[in-house]
């Protein structure tokens, strides 16, 4: 019986954060995806429909406040 492969988006600013958390992921077996900011994460998650969302506060275009309330309006979620 296969195990499902969770998908993780990673959104954070810092690139080096966001290397270091998909590394830690991909190597426990998660599917990674990153954006280095807010409006690209929203676009991300939206497309790729994870199954968590990491997700930083303070990011450039739009803030991780303004991504989750936009996230939870969004019908496909």
């Amino acid at each position: 019986m296969a195990t499902k492969k969770y998908k993780v988006v990673l959104v954070e600013d810092e690139k080096m954060l966001a290397d270091m958390y998909a590394t830690k992921f991909t190597m426990e077996g998660f599917e990674t995806s990153k954006a280095y900011d807010g409006a690209a994460g929203l676009a991300l998650a939206k497309q790729v429909k994870p199954d968590i969302i990491l997700l930083d506060v303070i990011m450039p275009k739009l803030d991780g406040f303004a991504v989750l309330e936009q996230l939870k309006n969004y019908a496909g979620f």
